[in-house]
């Protein structure tokens, strides 16, 4: 996947990605700690990956309205404008990788992999 993206123009890793796709689907900024747990990601493992999308204006940071403790982050219009202009791509290779293969069968892939992923975040790995 990340071959097919790079050779498209798409200067960003598999992670970034997901963060993006994350907060495009959210539709509204989302604390740190919320968007750490819908990637089942370490919030310092996010937070580096914001970081360089916030230097590159793609997301932004601000302040939550209602705790001035928490971090919100969002899309910028920049980076949803781009985003928008690899979905397809990105559509496209879902489509050819889950090519025969059932809905019960990914819902089950994807609960085995999120419960590895679980278990590997409990013990810091």
């Amino acid at each position: 996947m990340a071959a097919v993206l790079k050779s498209a123009g798409w200067p960003f890793s598999p992670e970034e990605t997901q963060t993006l796709i994350t907060l495009l689907d959210a539709g509204q900024p989302l604390s740190m700690n919320e968007l750490a747990a819908l990637m089942i990601r370490d919030p310092t493992t996010v937070k580096r990956q914001l970081d360089r999308l916030v230097e590159q204006n793609f997301v932004e940071r601000s302040v939550s309205i209602a705790d001035a403790r928490i971090v919100m982050v969002g899309l910028t219009p920049r980076g949803e404008q781009k985003l928008q202009s690899v979905l397809p791509l990105l559509d496209d290779l879902r489509k050819t990788t889950l090519r025969g293969i059932s809905k019960s069968e990914l819902e089950a892939t994807q609960n085995v992999l999120q419960k590895m992923q679980k278990n590997l975040l409990v013990r810091n790995l």
